[in-house]
């Protein structure tokens, strides 16, 4: 694994075959990085170094940014052998970034960590009302079994970087979907979009 130390930027390997072991958000289709957004402990990309919030870069040597989620999934999928993949590590800069803009996680969902790392996860939210659909889910690259979350509120969670153990109640999810919306038009949230995809195009011109 190397460092790139100006940008926090590195390389993993994960050898095959998969499962990989992460979950992915966001991507072109959503204004948004594509992030880690979980890990499967234990995992080839734990144990790889890569954590939780950190942004892609590259996938097998693709630029990431450019990519959709779908674009991305099939990406990954199509890797059999071993998995390349460069990352923009998560660091205090990012949270420092998310503050200025008032880390929207903390404001709409005090209450909602229920232990799952989300408070250091850096999130950024998609400008357009059109992008609400759901994202689907890769955690692992393989499809999920068992019970299932409900549509309305996975595309929320998903959106927002979240994954709680079950669903609230409708008249949470409810107040909670209208406050988002009310969010997502916000500027700073077009500032910290506009931030990364800036720190990006510097980063892969380091890499270069």
């Amino acid at each position: 694994m190397s460092e790139g130390k100006a940008m926090n930027i590195y390389s993993v390997t994960l050898n095959g075959p998969a499962p990989w072991g992460f979950r992915l958000q966001g991507g072109k289709d959503f204004n948004m990085p594509l992030t880690v957004s979980r890990l499967t402990p234990g995992g080839k990309a734990a144990q790889a170094g890569v954590g939780v919030g950190d942004w892609l870069v590259s996938i097998s040597d693709a630029n990431a940014e450019e990519m959709t989620h779908v674009e991305a999934q099939n990406k990954i999928r199509a890797a059999s052998d071993s998995l390349a993949l460069t990352l923009s590590r998560y660091t205090h800069t990012h949270l420092l970034i998310i503050s200025e803009g008032e880390a929207f996680y903390e404001e709409l969902y005090p209450e909602g960590k229920h232990g799952l790392r989300v408070e250091s996860t850096a999130c950024f939210i998609p400008n357009d009302r059109s992008k609400k659909r759901l994202i689907q889910d890769t955690e692992d690259w393989q499809p999920r079994t068992g019970t299932t979350q409900s549509r309305s509120f996975r595309i929320l969670a998903q959106l927002t970087g979240t994954d709680f153990m079950q669903d609230p109640d409708d008249e949470n999810m409810k107040r909670s979907r209208e406050k988002f919306l009310s969010e997502i038009q916000s500027p700073r949230y077009a500032r910290l979009r506009d931030w990364h995809h800036e720190r990006s195009a510097r980063a892969l011109n380091i890499k270069s």
